[in-house]
């Protein structure tokens, strides 16, 4: 299983997930999300979540989440993946 795949059923099903995310500038920090949602302004590469680690609701680039929950997932590799299926949530 991907992270996408994990990130694609908790906003199917609504779970609550913790992520380890880093930054544009190598950061990195953990966060509890609810009401985890496909970004409607960026698209599906995105999400957009309740982090109760700030009280507010943030953004999150799906490729910079390094761990869902403690676990380490493979990653898709989009290079090897065809450009029509890239953004296939949106």
């Amino acid at each position: 299983m991907t992270i996408e795949e994990v990130v694609d059923r908790t906003v199917q099903l609504q779970e609550k997930i913790e992520i380890d995310y880093c930054t544009r500038s190598g950061r990195e920090y953990t966060c509890l999300l609810e009401n985890v949602r496909y970004s409607s302004f960026y698209g599906g590469l995105y999400i957009e979540a309740f982090c109760t680690n700030w009280g507010e609701t943030r953004t999150f680039k799906i490729s910079r989440i390094l761990r869902v929950n403690g676990h380490g997932y493979n990653r898709i590799d989009w290079r090897a993946v065809n450009n029509e299926y890239k953004d296939w949530r949106i």
